[in-house]
């Protein structure tokens, strides 16, 4: 059974993310990037591919916001972004709710700019449309309104009960553990474009004896070294183009 992460592999979110990432910091509604600090906007766009759970992407805009304009071309190593990570007092979930929040307002107020700042992620996505499948199974960090809501507006259909979502700060881990008791399958396929999110789910899920096969989507918010480490942690790693042909030919 193949389960499919949303942002980055289906859907090209990163840029809608920037924006409500800045809303909630600033408690505005700005709907364009030329809205943003071009460096800082930048910066986010360079580092986004170490934000896990969505409720640390306002965490790294802020740290955009205040180093941009001195070193606008700063790549941050792990170590420095969990550093950052360290000194914030509000628990991930909260931040996590704070975030969905603001994108409900941004989308209340002007949906067609909102939409605007996402993109479906081709050609994967109009195979997934001429190719429909009831069985179409989402583990994202995103909440499900968004989800449905882009995913109707692009033209993918997924039934509701088929997304599992973010909301309330729900990590992958709860998830998954909802979709095997749920499904009731004796191995499943994950693809990511997180090696943190495959890394989680790996060592919790196959510590005794493997259960699910992590991918590594090498097209999502990666960053310079992902696929090594994927690699690394024998990880399949497949290119956008590989996975279209592949999931057009099942």
């Amino acid at each position: 059974m193949l389960i499919f992460d949303y942002d980055g592999v289906l859907l090209d979110s990163v840029r809608e993310i920037a924006v409500t990432a800045y809303n909630m910091l600033n408690n505005t509604i700005v709907t364009r990037l030329d809205q943003l600090p071009q460096n800082a906007l930048d910066l986010f766009l360079r580092n986004r591919f170490h934000v896990q759970p969505i409720g640390d992407a306002p965490v790294l805009m802020q740290y955009c916001l205040e180093i941009g304009a001195s070193e606008p071309d700063k790549l941050m190593n792990p170590a420095e972004y969990e550093e950052i990570l360290s000194r914030v007092d509000e628990p991930v979930a909260a931040r996590t709710t704070r975030f969905f929040e603001t994108r409900n307002v941004f989308k209340a107020k002007d949906i067609k700019a909102w939409r605007k700042l996402n993109a479906p992620v081709q050609p994967l996505w109009q195979i997934m449309i001429e190719k429909p499948t009831a069985d179409l199974v989402l583990l994202t960090n995103k909440n499900r309104d968004a989800t449905i809501s882009l995913s109707s507006h692009f033209g993918l259909s997924i039934s509701d009960e088929n997304i599992y979502s973010g909301d309330h700060g729900t990590t992958k881990i709860d998830n998954m553990l909802q979709i095997m008791q749920r499904f009731r399958k004796s191995n499943y396929a994950f693809i990511d474009d997180s090696v943190k999110n495959l890394r989680e789910i790996d060592e919790y899920f196959n510590r005794e004896e493997p259960t699910i096969s992590p991918i590594f989507a090498t097209w999502g918010y990666t960053g310079p070294d992902d696929a090594r480490t994927a690699q690394g942690l024998g990880y399949q790693v497949v290119t956008l183009e590989e996975f279209s042909e592949t999931f057009k030919a099942m």
